[in-house]
């Protein structure tokens, strides 16, 4: 199987949950959308001329979270590894910050 480059948040869509946004606006909102969604710690979405950044948040932390860039060309394969390392990230942020919470 050949993986697709990813050039774009329309690409990026259909690739990772086989959905055909209207335009790229359109697509970068699913994207920042279902990226916050259907991760565990609502991780973060950007994407500009270069490529994407995902990194993990965890509320109620200063921390400041490590992010992962991936210029345009990446694979659906490298989204869904930096997509995991940032929301583990935000995780354990998050389990640090409130582990007193228990």
């Amino acid at each position: 199987m050949t993986l697709v480059p990813i050039k774009n948040c329309i690409q990026l869509v259909t690739e990772w949950v086989g959905y055909g946004a209207d335009d790229e606006d359109h697509a970068k909102a699913l994207a920042e959308k279902w990226v916050f969604k259907y991760t565990d710690c609502g991780c973060c979405f950007d994407s500009d001329s270069e490529g994407i950044t995902v990194a993990g948040y965890a509320e109620g932390s200063d921390a400041e979270l490590p992010s992962y860039p991936l210029p345009w060309g990446f694979t659906i394969d490298e989204f869904n590894y930096a997509l995991t390392l940032a929301d583990k990230d935000g995780v354990a942020e998050w389990e640090e910050c409130n582990e007193d919470w228990d």
